[in-house]
């Protein structure tokens, strides 16, 4: 592509003239000098070194201090090393380097068995009896019946007020219709948080 027919085929005068149409003191007339990046230099052409890498520094000091000649297996053998001298200024309420505001936290637990398959447990079959289970087995089963009994009769209500507005009901019959409508979807509702509080 030629930007230069491009910019004269717009209405620019030619190279050492600006881009307006004829006054050469408005806007440049020389291009946009583009800066080279060059010798690490980064935005804002400051030096930008990444040799400091201390955090680095400080686990290589102590992996090396690491001891595995021992028949007693690994032991430390640096005890002055840099993260050393946090974990110590981190004890007083000092602090000198960023390790030294972590807290630690705790372990986290695998879901897989000694034998290496997987054993989910939810937390209420955790530590139940047989009777227990059975009971609690039972209760869902109950409310599974009476939940279908429920939709049952409900069905059958609509089924019959859809029969009704088919042959025709006045104005006040579909106003009180539509209340114990209303109603009976308020009472839904409540009975949902009222279970959700409870369970």
């Amino acid at each position: 592509m030629d930007a230069t027919a491009l910019l004269k085929s717009q209405g620019w005068r030619g190279k050492g003239y600006s881009l307006h149409p004829s006054n050469n003191e408005i806007g440049l007339s020389k291009p946009l000098l583009i800066s080279r990046n060059k010798e690490n230099r980064g935005v804002g052409q400051k030096p930008h070194y990444t040799s400091d890498q201390w955090w680095l520094d400080a686990f290589d000091q102590k992996l090396k201090g690491l001891d595995t000649s021992g028949k007693k297996g690994v032991v430390q053998s640096v005890t002055t090393g840099k993260l050393d001298v946090v974990a110590k200024c981190a004890g007083n309420g000092k602090y000198t380097g960023l390790y030294a505001s972590f807290v630690r936290g705790e372990t986290l637990e695998g879901t897989l068995s000694p034998e290496g398959t997987a054993t989910p447990v939810s937390s209420s079959e955790e530590g139940e009896t047989k009777e227990e289970r059975r009971a609690r087995r039972l209760r869902t089963k109950i409310e599974k019946e009476e939940k279908a009994k429920r939709k049952a009769k409900e069905k059958a209500a609509k089924k019959k007020r859809v029969e009704l507005v088919k042959k025709g009901e006045t104005r006040e019959e579909r106003r009180v219709r539509r209340a114990e409508k209303r109603a009976r979807k308020e009472a839904r509702r409540k009975g949902r948080e009222e279970k959700a509080k409870g369970g």
